[in-house]
């Protein structure tokens, strides 16, 4: 029997209003966007109004982990010509987008037509992802949605689509797109037809990257893996630990509705089998992409943690309106079950409004607007590096961090940093290259099969960080990195 379609408030007025409350909060944290975030805006930047690929214009560059997210807020800045508002329009549609898909999700099993409301106030409230906005998080999370949605309704060449988008958002999503033609029965039975289309669409992207760009995947992706953080060598398997003891309050907010994710699914394994699809890609999806951070052993960057994090998130929400009507495919439900399932429900809804409430409460407490994200790991705000920008001309060397910077001094000056320029990057890996084994040796070769020289803009002038405030120089500090300054001394 088909499901019915989703009624006109689900399908309208719901992602309507999930749009509008994603402009509220984009509007509360853009002054506060991260470093990397603004080095996706420069490549936004770049890429819309000089119709080049890099950070800066004429110094190309292939360290944007996110390919279509910078495709997609650049095709948004040649319309607004400012990249900064590109984001929060499509951050606005990516929460419309996700109600979409949920309230097709909740027609095809059954589920209220409420459910559909849950999402998008989960995701926006959640402290770690508010401090991805601007990065590929929300954009993950929600392709992520899209692919479970499609998983549940069988939609085979669709899930291809959104298999290969999600490649393109961030390569390590490739396994969850695996896991998904492999653990799902409603694709694996039509695989040929999911490779087929994930190949068609996510090709000529890595054609052009190999070709044009040097490189398949972004170089930022090979310097990353096996990467770590100070002596005590933090990655991602223990980072959390350390986010826990810097940001404890935004920190325990931000997991909270993933725990509630995990049990909200495997209750809904038990009561209920439709719609175990779903499950497979939101929750056990989460579990296999970080697991792959894990076994690379790269550092804890906190957007790392995004994707999983935000598919558990609507996986709880999902879970809310599977648990209140626990039907199985063979029949009711047995009473325990039943009786499990109300249970959960009940406590999912009220941990989820309390998590909602709450870290609604902590975010406007945080500022209005942000000045700093709750959970950042720069070493100076966003308007601390505009007002440094101001003051920067040439070719400057970075003190580490170059995403603002180069965002604010747009063509007043130019940022030299192995991210920002192709040269010093193409030193680090002919370096990984060396240390290389037999066979990596060959993937590395077969990558670079088309790389080519890269200019590179030396800089004169070096921006150093000291510990403190002094009387010269600008005076910047952030609880990660405790007071400092940033003085501009010639290089050498």
């Amino acid at each position: 029997m088909p499901a019915a379609p989703p009624s006109r408030w689900s399908a309208a007025v719901l992602p309507a209003a999930a749009a509008l409350l994603a402009a509220g909060a984009f509007a509360l944290v853009r002054g506060a966007l991260i470093d990397d975030a603004y080095i996706t805006l420069a490549y936004v930047r770049t890429l819309a109004l000089h119709g080049e690929w890099g950070v800066s214009p004429g110094l190309p560059a292939n360290s944007a982990t996110s390919p279509l997210n910078v495709l997609l807020q650049a095709a948004v800045t040649l319309v607004v010509r400012d990249a900064v508002v590109a984001a929060g329009i499509v951050l606005a549609g990516l929460m419309a987008l996700l109600t979409h898909w949920t309230a097709g999700t909740a027609a095809a099993l059954g589920l209220p037509g409420w459910t559909a409301a849950l999402p998008a106030p989960l995701l926006l409230a959640n402290p770690l992802l508010l401090s991805t906005v601007g990065l590929e998080t929300y954009l993950a999370v929600v392709l992520l949605a899209g692919l479970a949605h499609a998983a549940v309704t069988g939609r085979a060449r669709t899930a291809g689509v959104l298999c290969a988008l999600l490649v393109l958002t961030r390569p390590d999503l490739v396994v969850v797109a695996v896991l998904a033609v492999v653990a799902v029965p409603a694709l694996r039975r039509r695989r040929w037809a999911v490779g087929a289309t994930a190949f068609l669409v996510a090709s000529p992207w890595y054609l052009f990257s190999w070709v044009v760009l040097g490189s398949f995947v972004p170089d930022t992706l090979l310097w990353k893996v096996g990467d770590s953080w100070g002596r005590d060598h933090i990655t991602f398997a223990n980072g959390l630990t350390v986010y826990a003891r810097v940001f404890p309050v935004a920190t325990v907010l931000a997991l909270l509705p993933a725990v509630a994710g995990v049990v909200g699914g495997l209750t809904w394994v038990a009561a209920r089998r439709r719609g175990r699809a779903a499950v497979t890609v939101l929750g056990l999806g989460a579990a296999v992409h970080a697991a792959a951070f894990v076994v690379i052993g790269t550092a804890p960057y906190h957007w790392y943690y995004g994707p999983a994090v935000g598919a558990l998130t609507v996986l709880a929400a999902w879970s809310v309106g599977a648990l209140v009507r626990p039907v199985r495919r063979d029949g009711p439900a047995p009473r325990a079950v039943t009786t499990l399932s109300a249970a959960t429900a009940t406590l999912l809804t009220a941990v989820l409004a309390v998590l909602a409430l709450a870290s609604a409460a902590f975010d406007i407490g945080h500022g209005t607007p942000w000045r700093l994200a709750p959970i950042s790991t720069n070493h100076a705000t966003a308007a601390e590096y505009a007002r440094v920008a101001s003051g920067l001309h040439g070719t400057v060397v970075s003190a580490g961090e170059l995403g603002a910077l180069a965002y604010f001094c747009d063509r007043g000056c130019t940022i030299d940093d192995p991210l920002s320029e192709r040269a010093p990057m193409l030193t680090r890996i002919a370096a990984r290259r060396t240390e290389a084994g037999p066979v990596a040796s060959v993937l590395y070769d077969v990558n670079y099969l088309f790389l080519r020289p890269a200019p590179y803009e030396r800089g004169t002038t070096r921006l150093v960080h000291r510990a403190g405030h002094h009387p010269d120089g600008v005076d910047v500090g952030t609880p990660w990195a405790g007071a400092g300054n940033l003085l501009v001394v010639p290089v050498g």
